[in-house]
């Protein structure tokens, strides 16, 4: 049953990553659609929708690729070395999302998408090893 677990773990992250993709897969007026709606509900400006949605997403990649990386090595603490790799890992991605999208119609890659994606990864780790650890604590007492 483990093993099945393990499969999962792997599973999330790449789900997330074809989320991602099939966004920036859609042309700017599709994507502004989206994007203006929630704004609309919301009552902020598009702009600031669209960065939270990429700071979002992101964070939930992090969280999918630490998550994914404590499980395979059966950890009960995170490690510096697996952090840094689902950083890199998300900011990689982001990087190649951003590449992506310059080959969209009415799309483009922004170089400030990729420092707000890798951001979203960071607080999405730092939010689950946080948990994580507290979680822990709590079962240690």
């Amino acid at each position: 049953m483990k093993h099945i677990k393990k499969y999962w773990q792997i599973i999330f992250p790449i789900l997330v990553m074809i989320l991602i993709w099939n966004f920036s897969a859609q042309n700017g007026e599709d994507s502004d659609s989206i994007s203006l709606g929630f704004a609309a509900k919301l009552g902020l400006p598009n702009g600031v929708v669209r960065k939270i949605a990429h700071f979002t997403i992101y964070a939930v990649l992090g969280i999918t690729l630490i998550n994914f990386f404590r499980s395979i090595k059966h950890r009960k603490i995170i490690g510096f070395k697996y952090t840094i790799i689902s950083l890199a890992i998300a900011a990689t991605y982001s990087c190649i999302d951003e590449f992506h999208q310059s080959f969209i119609p009415e799309r483009d890659g922004n170089p400030l998408d990729i420092v707000i994606d890798s951001l979203g990864a960071c607080a999405g780790i730092a939010i689950y090893i946080a948990i994580y650890s507290f979680i822990k604590s709590k079962h240690k007492k």
